[in-house]
């Protein structure tokens, strides 16, 4: 392609499409870093609000310094050869795969979902914290890289705003949950047209708690959920090896409910508890 971008970056090739953007794979000239290049299609450039969106992930993304989740180094417009002018975000290049192509194939075997789901559940910590509710979580935002997973597209995202109340960042533990769900059985959580049930997790060797941590993130009632940092930090010890998780409880393989020592109840846990480069992060 070659073609040149705000007089900084040239494109190399395109290698994502989104509904409203184009990412491509480019140089920045400035210090000969490959970066991901995110552009608003040049279709869409008068249509109301687009322009306002690309710019609000760009900020979301950029207060959201963790590494899990993608950095932006850079921002704004950029007039292409028809004159169309377009916003554009410079980001960090991810080399991987999305979640969704590694489940196209079948379901994780169950450490490696437990891992995958408390690094994501640590970068919804962290936008959490920030009052940030990411509100697309699903395999397609999950990048696979070497690195780690990468929590990407903060398109949906949105600042909780504490006097409308509108959302809250159980919406996220509810796709957590449904996100946990999938990487275990390559499945939807809940059938078209039925409504949500308790899911069943038929898991052979899996820990009872990990099917108690996805039905509490499931939980019908927002209220009842478990906070963000809570399901990581309860992740996160299933993850311990064996041994090691039967010493800090003192409990044997079988063991006894998950949580005894936490403010919990059989299958919901309490409520309200507690960056080198390309992105794919796609609109």
């Amino acid at each position: 392609m070659g073609t040149a971008i705000g007089r900084r970056y040239v494109l190399i090739d395109p290698i994502g499409y989104g509904g409203l953007c184009v990412v491509y794979r480019a140089i920045d000239t400035l210090c000969g870093m490959c970066i991901a290049l995110k552009m608003l299609t040049a279709g869409l450039a008068d249509r109301p609000g687009v322009r306002e969106r690309v710019y609000r992930e760009a900020l979301i993304t950029d207060r959201l310094r963790g590494p899990s989740v993608p950095r932006v180094y850079d921002f704004g417009e950029t007039r292409l050869p028809d004159r169309t002018v377009v916003p554009y975000v410079s980001m960090e290049l991810l080399a991987g795969t999305p979640l969704a192509s590694r489940l196209a194939t079948g379901p994780l075997p169950w450490p490696e979902a437990v891992r995958v789901a408390g690094t994501v559940a640590d970068a919804l910590a962290l936008a959490h914290r920030h009052g940030v509710v990411h509100r697309d979580l699903r395999p397609e935002n999950i990048m696979m890289t070497g690195s780690g997973p990468k929590l990407i597209d903060f398109g949906e995202a949105t600042i909780v705003d504490p006097v409308r109340g509108s959302l809250h960042p159980a919406e996220d533990v509810y796709g957590l949950g449904v996100l946990l769900y999938r990487m275990l059985t390559a499945g939807p959580a809940h059938r078209p047209g039925r409504p949500a049930a308790t899911p069943v997790l038929p898991v052979a060797g899996m820990p009872r708690s990990l099917a108690e941590i996805c039905r509490a993130c499931m939980e019908k009632r927002p209220a009842l959920r478990p906070g963000s940092a809570e399901v990581a930090t309860a992740l996160w010890d299933i993850g311990l090896d064996e041994p090691a998780r039967a010493r800090r409880h003192g409990v044997g393989p079988a063991g006894r409910h998950w949580a005894a020592g936490l403010n919990v109840r059989p299958y919901v846990l309490a409520a309200g508890a507690r960056s080198t480069p390309c992105s794919m992060a796609f609109c």
